[in-house]
C-alpha cells in the first residue's frame, strides 16, 4: 500500500498538530474526512486515556484492519501500544470504543497510522489518508450519508474476495485514492443505469458526478487504476 507524499507536506503537518490538540480536548476529531483532495488529506485523531474525563466521548481503543500479506487482519490499539508506533492500515471499518464499550465507526480506504504519547496519561492515535474517511455510525458525531454507499461497495468487494483467488491481495495493494476511485466508478455506473436512483437521490448523484470530475482531472492515474480494478474483479458495468 503506497503512502502519499502529501503526508510529509507542511500543510499536513500543520493539520496534524491542530487536530491532535483538538482531540486531546474532545476525545476524537475527524478533519477533512469527506473532502477528496483536501490539502492535508483526511485525519482521524483519537486521544486514548486510562481514566475517563466524563466530559466527552472517552476512547480507550482503536480497532482497524491491516493486510501485510494480502490478507485482512483485525488489530486493536490501546494504551498498551509501544510508542512511537507507525503502520499502514487497510480499507474497511475503523471503530473507536470508550470505557463503556460505546463506539463510533468510520469507513476508510487505507492509509497510515501513527501513535505517540505526548504525556504519560494520554496516547494520540492518528489515522491519515489521502482518500476520505467517512463517519458511519456512533455517538457524538454527525453521520455522512455517503458512508452507506461506501459500505455497500465494501460489501460487494466481499464477493470476489470470497470466490476469486488473489482478489483480496489485489485490493489490499491498491492506493487509497485508487480504491476510492473504484467506489466512485461503481456508483457512477449504478446511477447511470437507473433514472429511479437519480431522481430519488439527486444530492447523491450530484456528489458522485463531482467526485468523478475531481478524480478524472486531479488524480487520473488513480481513476484509471480504480476502473481497472472493477473490471478485474468483474464488478464493472457500463452506465446507461
Amino acid at each position: 500500500m503506497e503512502t502519499p507524499a502529501r503526508f510529509d507536506s507542511p500543510a499536513h503537518s500543520s493539520q496534524l498538530e491542530r487536530v491532535a490538540q483538538q482531540a486531546a480536548r474532545s476525545g476524537f476529531v475527524l478533519a477533512s474526512g469527506d473532502r477528496a483532495g483536501a490539502p492535508g488529506g483526511a485525519d482521524l485523531c483519537v486521544a486514548l486515556r486510562d481514566l475517563a474525563t466524563k466530559q466527552h466521548f472517552d476512547p480507550v481503543r482503536v480497532m482497524h484492519w491491516i493486510a501485510p500479506d494480502g490478507r485482512g487482519k483485525h488489530v486493536e490499539i490501546d494504551r498498551g501500544v509501544s510508542v512511537p508506533h507507525e503502520t499502514a492500515f487497510a480499507w474497511g471499518v475503523v471503530r473507536v470504543s470508550d470505557h463503556a464499550d460505546a463506539s463510533n465507526a468510520f469507513l476508510t480506504f487505507g492509509g497510515r497510522l501513527v501513535a505517540v504519547a505526548p504525556d504519560p496519561a494520554m496516547t494520540i492515535v492518528t489515522l491519515s489518508s489521502a482518500a476520505p474517511i467517512l463517519r458511519w455510525s456512533g455517538r457524538d458525531q454527525d453521520l455522512d450519508p455517503f458512508a452507506a454507499e461506501v459500505a455497500a461497495f465494501f460489501a460487494r468487494l466481499r464477493v470476489p474476495i470470497n470466490y476469486t483467488p488473489g482478489a483480496e491481495a489485489t485490493i489490499s495493494r491498491m492506493a487509497p485514492v485508487a480504491l476510492y476511485a473504484s467506489a466512485i466508478g461503481d456508483l457512477r455506473a449504478r446511477y447511470g443505469r437507473s433514472i429511479v436512483l437519480r431522481e430519488a437521490n439527486p444530492a447523491m448523484y450530484g456528489r458522485v458526478q463531482h467526485e468523478t470530475r475531481w478524480l478524472e482531472t486531479s488524480a487520473p492515474a488513480d481513476w484509471a487504476a480504480g476502473q481497472h480494478l472493477l473490471q478485474e474483479l468483474g464488478l464493472q458495468a457500463a452506465a446507461a
